[in-house]
């Protein structure tokens, strides 16, 4: 029988550990990995403490802006600046005579940070502007309606625009109904004699000024036209002047928060006196109510003008138009 190879062991390992402290191998072209392992260590990873530094650039959007003094934001610093508001006042044409161009600046003197915008129209325009809110607040001669307070619509009155009845202190003229007023007025009587009075001539004296007369009408004889007859005047002034000329004169004023000339009467109407409490009773009936109107109740806007007109100097320019019931 033959005899199978035999490998000397020793001679193998021997062999084994002179290839391995070479770092050569005849075992083929692949290096045993225990052997570059040994050779070539893995490195050693140690774990440090780092500060994490602030960013710096700029977002998105924002690349541009320059920067800012004392450190801040652009955008901080352009928010801090003082945003201009823009308050829209409606004025009606009844109103516009007490909220004339003096007044205007003299509330807008008053304000800060605020560009106001007056619009002129008429007193139905103006409550329309709130409803439909493009007015902060607005100003008309009159009183809102009940339809008009049930859609939210509040109203507080500044003054009142106050007709009187002038004549002289001689005159034996105390009272006069409203229908008598209008006969005056239109032309339709001539003679006091024919109202029961002295006899005389009357001369009916008016104001000049076509709006300030077509507010006049409205109030003392609504519907109706100052007679051609009838004496146009530019001031109260001249109205006291055509008293002295004429004894039948009778003439239209507004009772103001100012003085009045001593020489002319005021007449009553149905018996009762040309005063603000009398008008805000509804008894004296010759007065249009100066009002403010907001759409609720008065914001800070609203307020404001409120103050100035309690305030000393509005109330001064309210007077030359306005009497108070305080």
């Amino acid at each position: 029988m033959d005899k199978l190879p035999t490998i000397n062991v020793c001679g193998v390992v021997a062999l084994a550990g002179i290839a391995l402290m070479t770092g050569t191998s005849d075992f083929g072209d692949s290096p045993d990995p225990r052997l570059l392992a040994k050779l070539n260590p893995p490195p050693v990873i140690t774990s440090e403490v780092t500060t994490i530094e602030p960013a710096t650039g700029h977002m998105y959007g924002y690349a541009h802006m320059p920067s800012a003094p004392m450190g801040e934001s652009a955008e901080v610093s352009r928010s801090l600046r003082p945003r201009i508001e823009q308050l829209v006042v409606a004025v009606g044409s009844n109103a516009q005579a007490s909220f004339d161009k003096e007044l205007r600046g003299a509330f807008e003197g008053t304000l800060s940070n605020q560009t106001v915008q007056h619009i002129q129209s008429s007193d139905r325009e103006v409550v329309e502007r709130l409803l439909s809110g493009r007015a902060d607040f607005g100003l008309i001669g009159g009183s809102l309606s009940q339809r008009e307070v049930q859609a939210g619509l509040r109203q507080t009155q500044i003054g009142v625009e106050l007709w009187a009845l002038s004549i002289s202190p001689r005159s034996s003229v105390q009272s006069l109904s409203r229908a008598q007023v209008r006969q005056i007025f239109t032309g339709q009587v001539t003679d006091w004699q024919q109202l029961g009075f002295d006899s005389g001539a009357i001369v009916a004296v008016v104001p000049s000024d076509s709006v300030v007369a077509q507010r006049a009408e409205r109030t003392l004889m609504p519907g109706d036209a100052f007679a051609s007859t009838c004496i146009r005047v530019s001031s109260e002034r001249h109205v006291a002047d055509q008293i002295l000329q004429h004894a039948g004169a009778i003439g239209i004023v507004r009772i103001t928060a100012g003085p009045r000339a001593p020489e002319q009467k005021l007449v009553q109407i149905d018996w009762t006196p040309p005063t603000p409490a009398a008008f805000g009773y509804g008894t004296y009936p010759f007065g249009i109510p100066l009002q403010l109107v907001t759409s609720g109740l008065p914001d800070r806007r609203a307020h404001e003008f409120l103050s100035f007109a309690e305030s000393e100097l509005g109330r001064s320019l309210f007077a030359r138009t306005l009497t108070f019931a305080r």
